[in-house]
């Protein structure tokens, strides 16, 4: 078995053992599986397979944000994935990890003009527009280059989706996409202007969704629009209907895909459309771990703590989500069960990694991998209290690479001056 499983006693990345990295590179670091991204890839675009037509499959454009890692970007190139981006600096990482630009869309609810500019000059596929203004600023930017901006309007379908309040995208509250009202205004905005090319619709409800019930509710509001849009005498060639594809963190329950597909194929495939989808933590959430030693087991009257050497700053989805992550022993895995609190050395009381936690007993010295750590981990790492970001691995099969060195101390201050008046 591939991903990470005990072998011989010792947690494992595929067949690389964790000690072997954690000697080689460090901790904290953070491990990724190429087999589990793969597995996960070819799950989801094999359910597309089985459901839609050789020559109706979607473009599967990977969401950068989840893992935005070069090495991490190329390989799901490899895959046949395309890109979707929200800033400057991920349409620079995918083109650098190699994407050809007419498979990366552009996203998000606050696009500046220089990443518009920068967008058209790669020539991607097609921004996905969130606001009347965001439209303005598009056409803007596009006739001061002399290109012509392909543009889909995001509807906010009023449907809740997401496994926290806080990742929830498709509500009329949620600061994400327009209501009818305002994508009919923008396509009528549109058709006057000479460097917006208007195609057609997207959506995406939220992240973790896990009621597949949801994205139905969702797909339902779209062949009124399609058809309506339609007959007013616009272009509706494409549909981009987001991601949201939840993965295992504690006991949650997998999306059933052949279900989802299957509505794919009933609702979206009838309205005649290319169509785009934007997996992100599904792809890559399970194939990573954060690895870490333990630096002291402390002892009080109401708490046994193990303090490691990873962070709050190195993963701050339990900090921000209240979010749970899994955590195993990588060595000594059989040994008596002890409870934990897991804590790290920021000085903060939220830099809690688990609660009470039931675990091997555990020494100083001992190394740990959080699991599930491979989407908005590394990507959302920051250098609080001074801590340099953390080194990340890659393993295929027997073999591993260091695919971002661990940032050097003096790293953290780079561009930092001292004014001559305080010299």
């Amino acid at each position: 078995m591939n991903g990470f499983n005990e072998k011989d006693g010792i947690l494992h990345a595929d067949n690389v053992p964790l000690p072997q990295i954690a000697e080689a590179v460090g901790t904290p670091c953070y491990v990724y599986a190429e087999s589990v991204i793969r597995e996960q890839y070819e799950r989801l675009a094999g359910a597309m397979t089985k459901a839609l037509p050789s020559d109706r499959q979607p473009l599967l454009c990977y969401a950068c944000k989840a893992n935005s890692n070069i090495a991490v970007l190329s390989f799901l190139r490899s895959l046949g994935c395309g890109l979707e981006i929200v800033s400057e600096g991920e349409l620079m990482r995918g083109l650098k990890a190699g994407f050809d630009a007419d498979k990366i869309v552009s996203t998000g609810v606050g696009k500046q003009k220089n990443e518009i500019a920068a967008c058209l000059d790669a020539g991607i596929h097609q921004f996905n527009v969130e606001s009347l203004p965001e439209l303005e600023m598009i056409n803007t930017a596009a006739t001061e280059t002399g290109k012509t901006a392909n543009v889909v309007f995001r509807l906010n379908p009023d449907v809740s989706g997401g496994g926290h309040d806080k990742i929830s995208t498709g509500r009329k509250r949620d600061k994400f996409g327009m209501g009818v009202e305002n994508v009919m205004k923008a396509f009528a905005m549109a058709r006057d202007m000479d460097h917006v090319n208007a195609l057609g619709l997207s959506m995406h409800i939220g992240s973790q969704v896990f009621t597949v019930e949801s994205f139905k509710e969702a797909f339902e509001k779209l062949p009124a629009l399609v058809h309506g849009l339609r007959e007013s005498g616009h272009t509706i060639s494409r549909l981009d209907i987001g991601g949201g594809f939840p993965i295992i963190y504690k006991d949650e329950k997998l999306l059933d895909l052949d279900s989802y597909a299957d509505w794919v194929r009933d609702i979206i495939l009838p309205l005649d459309t290319e169509i785009i989808m934007e997996p992100g933590r599904y792809l890559v959430g399970g194939s990573g771990v954060l690895l870490t030693e333990v630096l002291y087991v402390k002892e009080t009257q109401d708490r046994s703590f193990l303090v490691v050497d990873a962070a709050m700053s190195d993963l701050i989805r339990p900090t921000l989500y209240e979010a749970w992550h899994s955590i195993d022993a990588v060595k000594n895995r059989s040994a008596s069960p002890q409870t934990y609190d897991v804590v790290g050395p920021i000085c903060e009381s939220s830099d809690i990694f688990a609660t009470q936690r039931s675990l091997p007993e555990m020494n100083q010295g001992d190394l740990a991998a959080i699991r599930t750590a491979g989407a908005y981990g590394f990507s959302m790492a920051s250098t609080y209290n001074s801590r340099p970001l953390p080194a990340e691995v890659l393993v295929s099969g027997d073999k591993f690479s260091i695919i971002r060195k661990r940032q050097a101390l003096e790293g953290v201050m780079d561009g930092e001056t001292i004014p001559d008046w305080l010299k």
